[in-house]
């Protein structure tokens, strides 16, 4: 197995894998891997999509704390319309399962 030879790599590595998991319905397998993306240094265009996704999966495997969590970071991190909307939406979601 290939390491990836920096943080920057590493971070684009766990990404990818992340969105593997996650567009493959294996959402938890996908939680570690956003974390680890962020945490190694995700480039700056990539924060607030990655934290919607992890929103995303953190709500699916039965943790809307966490994925509240990650909402709020992802509108921190200054998302587009399109991404607003998919927060909105998830964030409503959330609520309705109170």
């Amino acid at each position: 197995m290939a390491v990836a030879p920096d943080a920057a790599s590493r971070a684009m590595a766990a990404y990818a894998l992340a969105l593997f998991h996650d567009n493959n319905s294996r959402e938890a397998e996908a939680i570690p891997n956003y974390v680890r993306a962020l945490d190694d240094g995700l480039p700056g265009d990539l924060v607030a999509p990655a934290r919607a996704w992890l929103a995303s999966s953190r709500f699916k495997t039965g943790d809307p704390a966490g994925a509240l969590a990650e909402i709020r970071r992802s509108r921190a991190a200054g998302p587009d319309a399109a991404l607003a909307r998919f927060l909105g939406a998830l964030e409503s979601r959330i609520a309705g399962r109170r």
